[in-house]
């Protein structure tokens, strides 16, 4: 009987340390993982950050809106606004149907003035604002973007409405767009 109350005891015992050693095992595991994801989420800021002080990215947009919200998904290499130093190309199209630019849509390539960036404190995002000059108008643009380079881009100019590309950010050596003619 004594033997028996001993076994018992013992398997409590070693049940005990095993789950203080699950619990352990399982805040280390959360720690690493936790570890892992602000490496990552710092690794993609510290990228979003360079090429926005570097001027040279390019937003390709996966939809186009209008000031009412109306959303179209669109061809990301087709639809983007690019900045390269002082330049910038700001572009619309469609695979189908011939355009002004020769890719359905209307491409406008300018210089950039009163460029300034503002990085909002806690959350690491970012907010653009620039002027375009191009050949066809004056454009203000307004860029949101998160640590990550998910961006929000409002493009209003002289005449009334507004257009938004929603995508992300990519390096100019990494995106594959295509540009059409500028007007």
């Amino acid at each position: 009987m004594k033997l028996i109350s001993l076994i018992v005891l013992s398997l409590f015992l070693a049940g005990g340390l095993s789950a203080q050693n699950d619990a352990t095992s399982k805040q280390a595991l959360k720690k690493e993982k936790k570890a892992k994801r602000d490496s990552i989420l710092n690794s993609e800021y510290q990228l979003t950050k360079n090429m926005i002080d570097s001027m040279d990215f390019v937003l390709e947009a996966n939809y186009l809106a209008n000031q009412v919200g109306y959303r179209v998904p669109v061809t990301s290499n087709l639809n983007f606004i690019m900045v390269d130093s002082l330049r910038a190309v700001l572009q619309t199209g469609r695979s189908s149907g011939m355009g002004y630019n020769g890719v359905g849509g209307v491409t406008a390539e300018g210089t950039i003035s009163n460029w300034k960036v503002k990085s909002i404190g806690k959350n690491k995002s970012f907010v653009i604002t620039m002027t375009v000059m191009s050949s066809i108008g004056i454009y203000d643009v307004f860029i949101d973007v998160s640590p990550s380079g998910k961006a929000t881009a409002r493009l209003s100019g002289l005449w009334p409405g507004e257009l938004v590309w929603d995508g992300y950010l990519v390096p100019i050596e990494q995106t594959r767009v295509y540009k059409g003619r500028s007007i």
